[in-house]
């Protein structure tokens, strides 16, 4: 099978080479994939910048966001069976540590993650062990399964932030996290959706407002916080969503917030200026938080088969694995918000 590989250490280097077809093991089952999505902690691997709880092992398969068919079932495995549409989470715990007993594997300091642990997506075929794989409703589409782990990540930020009808939204970023923030924040009865970016992003402004934002700001040319205290009347919005790659937005962040607003954090950086007195003079309540939970990614499924978001709607190239150089480029250059790799 072919399979995009990071190859060795230097920032860069990768190789689309023929591999063997993995074998599941017992527990485990092995998925044909279908659709694969290329996102910044793919890339952050690529360029060797990642920082995680584990060292990344090279070389190694790389992707984890994928949806496709079962291929082939191991031993002890009854809930799956050949045929079947599936897509699946990307990170397990060791089952054995305080958090993972709590039911927060999300923490665990042992965890596994497909294409960051171990061998993951950007092939043909690839193992995984049951327990991490979901059936899909007929009416979910590979396109927007393979969306299911980011989608899962804006479950588990709502699920923190409790938006409320007619409250006021920034999304700080307008990537696939934060376009599926839009998508989810629209659906639960935001009445003003802003969406902040730069100049480059101004395919992604297009997008966002296709999909139901109702300003846009572009920092490149507006002072952000002037222009988000103009659109809320002077307070601040009551929710703001941060998923830029920059540390600098952090020079404006908590001066967006109304008071006693809610911040939730995807910036994934080592270090920022922050402003602890905006924070506690204004009342604002941060959320930090990592990957996610079981019960998120089975309300992912339940999203998309609801019709209210799409993963799709931010498809905006696909690529074949022989493609991955053009691919990889388009993702630099921001051509794209969300790129796919159909095997």
């Amino acid at each position: 099978m072919k399979a995009i590989i990071k190859t060795d250490e230097k920032p860069g280097s990768f190789a689309v080479r023929e591999v063997p077809v993995p074998k599941p093991n017992p527990g485990e089952v092995l998925v044909q994939i279908k659709a694969t999505g290329l996102c910044y902690t793919d890339m952050s691997i690529l360029e060797g910048t990642y920082k995680g709880r584990k060292p990344v092992p090279i070389p190694m398969i790389m992707g984890h966001e994928a949806a496709g068919l079962i291929a082939e079932v191991g031993g002890q495995v009854d809930t799956l069976e050949v045929g079947q549409r599936v897509g699946f989470e990307a990170l397990g715990g060791c089952g054995k540590c305080y958090n993972c007993r709590t039911g927060n594997k999300n923490m665990c300091t042992d965890w596994n993650h497909i294409g960051i642990t171990y061998d993951g997506t950007f092939a043909e075929y690839m193992v995984i062990s049951a327990d991490l794989v979901h059936a899909l409703p007929d009416n979910v589409q590979f396109a927007d399964a393979a969306l299911l782990e980011p989608l899962s990540l804006v479950v588990r930020s709502i699920e923190h932030v409790q938006p409320g009808i007619g409250e006021s939204a920034v999304i700080v970023g307008p990537g696939t996290v934060g376009l599926l923030h839009l998508q989810a924040l629209a659906a639960a009865g935001a009445s003003r959706l802003i969406v902040v970016g730069l100049d480059v992003d101004k395919i992604r402004f297009g997008i966002a407002e296709k999909l139901g934002a109702t300003d846009i700001v572009n920092a490149s040319t507006q002072d952000p916080v002037e222009a988000v205290r103009d659109i809320t009347a002077g307070r601040g919005a009551d929710i703001v969503i941060e998923t830029a790659s920059s540390p600098r937005v952090w020079d404006f962040l908590l001066d967006m917030a109304a008071a006693r607003g809610r911040i939730s954090c995807f910036g994934l950086y080592p270090e920022s200026n922050f402003k602890p007195l905006v924070l506690i003079r204004s009342g604002v309540t941060l959320y930090g938080d990592v990957a996610f939970l079981q019960r998120h990614f089975i309300r992912s499924i339940q999203w998309l088969a609801s019709g209210k978001v799409s993963g799709q709607a931010l498809v905006t190239k696909r690529f074949t694995l022989e493609q991955a150089p053009e691919a990889f480029e388009a993702f630099k250059h921001k051509e794209t918000v969300k790129c796919l790799f159909e095997p």
